[in-house]
Formats: structure tokens, C-alpha cells, sequence
């Protein structure tokens, strides 16, 4: 994703819409970019609250009256210099017509020079009139380099021992799906609670991670005590699973099997569909998130809900290989291959993320719906290739 950002950055197009939450770490990356970049000479950062900011100078060093968006994308069309110029949080202004004419006129006026306006937000939220004009990137959360650089950095701070391979190794794991801060904390918590840290504080750092993923409300971190044997009949589908329990590992990518997609379990209530997901976690040994549907629809804001399940599957694919629940799917998305009037198209929408996301994803993320009704579920889901297997 920073190639690229640096791509676009170079190429000169004027409009980018970065999607994340961490700041800071967007403009550390923006800055290494320019550094390497002869033609783009400084950034500039906007707020709200502080106006035009030369990245880099004290926070207090602001442009004299661009505290308004209005006046602080003037500023930025009436600059001669090339730069890149970093506006934070924007959307809630974004759909106001006089905002939306100014980046319009922003836009034109930057053809044929090096000045990019970059809208950074934790969620989306771009105007019909802007869609042709923008390019939306959503900026990943840390690798486990960069969770290596965080872990190493902790530990020279406390001047702690060094970690073997193998317990750094499992550190680093426990911590993926974690913002750099998060996983900064969360090291810092393990290491306070034990006094240094070594392989027992995994659980520590894992029981963290859970409180941080239940935060939302939308992702749930589910832990399971009861084993597959547990389940009465459904023979084939335990074959099924029970076949498959190595699917996942490095030996099998390394023979070339293909990773398995996803299941359908269909039936009537308090046969066993959920309980065969939430047991496949432990026969499996992979992490379980149930993904709360209701919880994704939000109508507070434009493209909230959108965003919550963006956010949602980011956060899977960031901690995968791990099994995505998603329990009564035929209620979740029994309107989403209707018309959606009801609800501004929000559902269909969502529904049509949700499909494309399964069909592109490239992510070990092993999605387990299960639904009682299988009238109620659009014909899309159906369809060979979707799901692996569907069982009833």
C-alpha cells in the first residue's frame, strides 16, 4: 500500500482519501515518500482545531486564518510551491456544497504541477461530485516488521534481555490486527503486569488484543471449551472439517493445496450449526470472531456502516489465518439483493462489499455462516464457488 500511495503520489494525482486511524504513522510514511521525492518540497497538515500546519514545525506555528476548511483549501490552491497538503478528519465537512466546489476547484487548478491534497479519516465519506476525481486508499495495519520495530524498540526502552526467535516469533503473532499504539501499549502492559517480558506473556497479550477487537462491539472474540466430539451426528461435515484441519499451515501452502474459502451450515434451530463453528475453532487451533451483523449498520452518520464492516474485515485479515462467524445470515442479509429504498441503499451496499470481499480475498480468512432459512437468502450467496460447501 505505500508503493502505492507513492505511485500516486509521484504520477501527480490530486486527490487521495487515506482510510485509517493512525495519524501519525500515515504521515510518517507521506514523509518518508517526500524524502525520496525531489519534486514534492513540504507537507502540510490541517485540523480543525490548529488550521495549516507545516508538518514537522511546532504545533502553535499555525497559517494565519485557515482554521476554516473553506479558507484552508484557498491557502492551499494559492500556493506557487509544490507540496503535499494532509487535511485530517474532513468528512464531517466534505458534503457541504462550498467545500465540495473548493476541492473541485482545488483539483483543477493542481493539473500539471506537484500538489496533492491527501483527506485523511478513519472512515469514508467522498461526495458524488468528488468520486471521479478521488482515489480511496485503505492504509493496512502494521506488518509483523513493524511490530518487530515496536517489540524491539519496548525492549530497549526497559533495557530488557533480548527474546529468543521462537518467543518473539509468538509475541509478534499474538499482536497482528493491532495498531502500532496498540501494540506499543499492549507490550507495555505485559511487560508492567510480569516484569520483563517472556513467552508466558503471550496470554497476556492476547487477552488484551480480545478487550481491543470486543471495543467496537461489531467483532467478538469467541473461545470455545467443547471439543467437535461434542456435537451429536453430522458425520460428513465433522469428515469434512476433520479433513481440512491442516488446510492452513505452512506445509500445506508449501504442497500447493488451496486455501479453503468458506462454509454454509443451513438448518433449523438447535441443531448444532453454531456449536459445529465455534468447536471448529479448537479443532482447527485458529482464532474465532463472530461478526456481528446488526452491529455493522449504523445510520448515525453517511457511509458509517460501510465503513464499520470495512473495518471489521481489515481486522480479520490482519490477525488470519482465523475463522470469520457469522451466525443467522439469512437475517442479515435477507433485503441486501433487494432495492434498499428503505434504507437509502445501505444494505445493498453492504451486501454487495460483503460478496466482493468474499470473492476477491486473498487472506486466510475462513468465513462459517450458518442460516435457517435458505429462501430468504439471495441467490448470490448460492452460487458455486462462494462457499466450499454448503451443508444442511
Amino acid at each position: 500500500m505505500k508503493e502505492e500511495l507513492n505511485i500516486l503520489i509521484q504520477a501527480q494525482y490530486p486527490l487521495i482519501y487515506l482510510i485509517t486511524p493512525e495519524e501519525e504513522r500515515a504521515e510518517q510514511a507521506i514523509s518518508n515518500i517526500v524524502k525520496d521525492n525531489a519534486e514534492y518540497k513540504r507537507i502540510f497538515v490541517w485540523t480543525v482545531t490548529r488550521g495549516m500546519v507545516e508538518y514537522g514545525q511546532p504545533r502553535q506555528a499555525t497559517q494565519h486564518n485557515t482554521v476554516s476548511p473553506e479558507a484552508a483549501i484557498e491557502w492551499t490552491i494559492r500556493q506557487k510551491d509544490s507540496g503535499i497538503f494532509i487535511f485530517k478528519d474532513l468528512h464531517p465537512f466534505i458534503d457541504g456544497p462550498v467545500i465540495t466546489r473548493w476541492l473541485r476547484d482545488g483539483i483543477a487548478s493542481f493539473k500539471g504541477t506537484n500538489k496533492v491534497i491527501i483527506l485523511m479519516s478513519p472512515l469514508q465519506n467522498l461526495p458524488i461530485e468528488l468520486e471521479k476525481e478521488a482515489v480511496v486508499l485503505d492504509y493496512p495495519l502494521p506488518n509483523l516488521t513493524e511490530l518487530n520495530q515496536v517489540l524491539s524498540e519496548r525492549l530497549l526502552k526497559s533495557n530488557s534481555s533480548r527474546l529468543n526467535t521462537e518467543t518473539r516469533e509468538k509475541l509478534l503473532k499474538a499482536a497482528l490486527g493491532l495498531t502500532k499504539d496498540e501494540a506499543e501499549k499492549v507490550f507495555r502492559k505485559a511487560q508492567v503486569k510480569a516484569g520483563r517480558l517472556t513467552e508466558n506473556e503471550v496470554e497476556i497479550v492476547l487477552s488484551e488484543k480480545k478487550h481491543l477487537i470486543r471495543r467496537n462491539g461489531i467483532l467478538e472474540y469467541i473461545e470455545e471449551d467443547e471439543t467437535i466430539d461434542s456435537v451429536g451426528g453430522l458425520e460428513e461435515l465433522k469428515r469434512w472439517l476433520r479433513q481440512r484441519s491442516n488446510a492452513f499451515t505452512e506445509r500445506a501452502r508449501e504442497y500447493g493445496l488451496p486455501q479453503p474459502k468458506g462454509m454454509l451450515i443451513l438448518g433449523i434451530p438447535g441443531c448444532g450449526k453454531s456449536l459445529i463453528a465455534k468447536t471448529t475453532s479448537r479443532l482447527w487451533g485458529l482464532p474465532l470472531l463472530r461478526l456481528d451483523m446488526g452491529r455493522v449498520y449504523d445510520g448515525s452518520t453517511v457511509g458509517r456502516s460501510e465503513a464499520n464492516l470495512r473495518n471489521a474485515l481489515k481486522t480479520a485479515e490482519s490477525i488470519s489465518p482465523v475463522i470469520l462467524f457469522i451466525d443467522e445470515l439469512d437475517k442479515a442479509f435477507a433485503g441486501g439483493g433487494g432495492s434498499g429504498d428503505s434504507d437509502g441503499g445501505t444494505s445493498g451496499r453492504i451486501f454487495g462489499s460483503f460478496l466482493t470481499w468474499m470473492q476477491e480475498k486473498k487472506s486466510p480468512v475462513f468465513v462459517m455462516a450458518t442460516a435457517n432459512r435458505v429462501e430468504r437468502l439471495p441467490g448470490e450467496f448460492l452460487r458455486k464457488g462462494r462457499f466450499d460447501e454448503i451443508f444442511f
